[in-house]
């Protein structure tokens, strides 16, 4: 099935409808929320709200084909809320880990590493980004949201999200690039150990900034850098965090349900996501 048609057979009342989106995107804007929230079980209910405002609410979709930009703005929507319910004022910085959750152990990339180790390089750099680079990121790189599909899920206009998405790449390029030098260079360079003195091997925000200062004046460690970084950046794209089990049937249930709990249930969720233009979700509540 497209896209628009998914969207006709839940306008519908079809519940093949809601299976066959839920098939196709909900793995996909589990990690996004996993990416957000702490909580696992935060994630796997932003997931299952997404899919009960979906039900209710694609009627007013303009473009039916343009789905999937549609829901992550609605999951991001989602997680938004339940990081100010929770009241807290750091949500993103207690972003859950972009778990890796399938192993490749014979697949060699670069310098003799393995693609889980360069994988866990461009994890590793990524926690090194400020919250915003971060969820710009997991969405144009993991997700591979760009152009108009990004500036619907963030709810923003399409220049400013190609600005966005611009300065989050660059980022992550002087995150990694940084973090490659740091953890494969400091014996080589005196400058570099005297400043990763006592270094645990995460990287933070204010680490990254020195490493990135001394990249530039450091004409070894440069070359160092340009030398690396590229093969990393390959795999960037990481796996998808595994769904929890039953999820699937538990949002098909509710949403089919005509119980009064459900019924009931359906009204809040549609109730507290409040009155918009399902073309202009991305931009109520963020």
């Amino acid at each position: 099935m497209r896209d628009s048609e998914i969207v006709a057979a839940i306008v519908a009342g079809d519940p093949q409808g809601l299976a066959a989106a839920y098939d196709r995107y909900a793995a996909a804007l589990h990690t996004y929320g996993r990416s957000l929230l702490a909580e696992p079980a935060d994630a796997a209910d932003a997931v299952q709200d997404t899919f009960v405002i979906a039900a209710s609410r694609l009627a007013g979709l303009r473009e039916p084909d343009r789905l999937r930009p549609w829901l992550y703005a609605v999951a991001r929507n989602e997680c938004y809320r339940r990081l100010r319910a929770r009241s807290r004022t750091t949500g993103l910085e207690e972003a859950g880990e972009m778990t890796d959750t399938s192993a490749d152990p014979s697949a060699d990339a670069g310098r003799g590493a393995s693609r889980g180790e360069l994988r866990e390089l461009v994890r590793a750099a990524i926690g090194g980004l400020n919250p915003g680079d971060r969820e710009i990121i997991e969405l144009n790189l993991r997700h591979q949201l760009d152009g108009a599909d990004l500036a619907g899920a963030l709810g923003v206009k399409p220049n400013q999200a190609h600005a966005l998405q611009s300065r989050a790449r660059g980022q992550l390029e002087r995150s990694l690039g940084a973090l490659l030098v740091a953890r494969t260079g400091r014996d080589s360079c005196p400058q570099l150990g005297a400043l990763l003195h006592g270094w645990d091997g995460h990287l933070n925000v204010l680490l990254r900034k020195r490493v990135s200062r001394h990249l530039e004046q450091c004409e070894e460690c440069g070359q160092r850098k340009r030398r690396e970084l590229s093969p990393a950046m390959l795999l960037s794209a990481l796996p998808l965090v595994v769904l929890p089990p039953g999820l699937r049937q538990q949002v098909l249930r509710l949403v089919g349900n005509v119980t009064p709990d459900s019924v009931s249930y359906r009204a809040r969720v549609a109730r507290r996501a409040g009155r918009f233009s399902a073309d202009e979700i991305g931009r109520a509540h963020v």
